[in-house]
């Protein structure tokens, strides 16, 4: 492959095409998808598309017809990536992308979260192997921009992305969603779960433990359904690495459903214990429930947070009892004053324009 890499290197740029992939190649989701919508909407015909997956992934029937494929690692992608001006991703590259960059091409790096609970990269050297952070230093040296959802996130990434290029503070594309045509998003999703309108959806979506494969953390969804009544439905959102044999009982199962984003959009209320979608749901000014019942436990053995969880706008119940009680109690009004003095500690910068504004620069690149 190394002489077909030589060999597409030597072909010239196309200076409209970008190429585009998210989570490993397994997902058209996060930040590259919202990319990828706002310039199919918004610049008709001005670019070309590429998309990578995993050739065993089921590609989405929402991905435009206009977007081209390619399958990872096949001839193709080794062309299109070297002869795109623009290569867009939320992880890390290393070897196993075998993109050797060239001179004008321009990499915008978005990240896979706003912001997150956990410490990331350089604050958290002690959990990674020397191979991974090897690969990081590599990364960070071919990116020509990253993005950033708040200055909170400006100064991990100065601090501990290994990275002293272009930050852009711009937004997360995948959070502007949550500020453009939510209910189209909202019916959507009620539509394909079959959802009655007038219900409201609480989504449960707890992080992934590589030690609990797939039970629920004490999540009893039928108590859960009794003491909020039949206005409310609820979707249960576990890990992909959870196995989807476990149904539960009394909530409908929306692991497979491909965009966890458009999820939230839909969701009145979220469940969750120590995932940065509960800053997503911040975002969106919408209820999060923190519900941990080994919180103790967790932040033991979890390495370092950025947050005391105990300070954050979102109330944490450790029992069904009080998961109960809180979210029969919600008070709503003090938790939205909570989560404004908490968007203006970590200097928010999402609008709903994260997506128009990359464009922008794009487009000021496309010499």
């Amino acid at each position: 492959h190394n002489v077909y890499i030589e060999f597409c290197r030597h072909i010239p740029l196309e200076k409209n095409k970008i190429i585009f992939w998210a989570n490993s190649f397994k997902q058209y989701g996060c930040s590259p998808k919202y990319i990828t919508e706002y310039i199919l909407k918004n610049y008709p015909n001005q670019f070309d598309l590429v998309w990578v997956f995993e050739p065993e992934i089921t590609i989405p029937e929402d991905l435009d017809k206009k977007v081209r494929i390619v399958h990872y690692f096949s001839m193709e992608y080794l062309k299109e990536l070297h002869t795109a001006k623009f290569v867009i991703c939320n992880m890390r590259t290393g070897n196993a992308h075998y993109w050797k960059k060239r001179s004008g091409q321009i990499y915008i790096q978005t990240w896979h979260s706003s912001l997150r609970l956990k410490m990331i990269e350089g604050d958290a050297t002690e959990h990674f192997d020397s191979d991974y952070i090897d690969m990081c230093k590599e990364d960070s040296k071919k990116m020509d921009i990253l993005l950033s959802g708040c200055k909170f996130s400006t100064q991990i990434m100065k601090r501990a992305f290994w990275y002293d290029g272009e930050i852009l503070e711009c937004g997360t594309p995948r959070c502007d969603i949550f500020f453009n045509n939510t209910d189209v998003t909202k019916k959507k999703v009620y539509e394909h779960y079959n959802i009655p309108a007038e219900c409201k959806l609480i989504l449960y979506a707890p992080t992934f433990r590589s030690n609990k494969p797939s039970d629920f953390l004490g999540m009893d969804f039928k108590r859960l359904k009794d003491a909020m009544g039949n206005k409310y439905v609820i979707g249960a959102r576990l890990h992909p690495n959870v196995l989807e044999s476990v149904v539960p009982e009394g909530a409908i199962s929306m692991s497979k459903y491909s965009d966890m984003q458009e999820l939230i959009a839909a969701a009145d209320i979220l469940i969750t214990d120590f995932s940065s979608c509960m800053f997503d749901m911040a975002i969106a000014g919408k209820i999060c429930v923190l519900y941990a019942p080994d919180l103790e436990e967790y932040l033991e053995k979890e390495r370092g947070l950025y947050f005391n969880i105990k300070e954050l706008p979102f109330p944490i119940a450790k029992d069904m009892n009080e998961l109960c009680r809180v979210l029969l109690n919600f008070d709503d009004k003090k938790y939205q004053f909570m989560l404004e003095k908490f968007m203006g500690r970590i200097g928010s910068f999402e609008d709903g324009h994260a997506a128009e504004r990359i464009c922008e620069v794009i487009c000021q690149n496309l010499k």
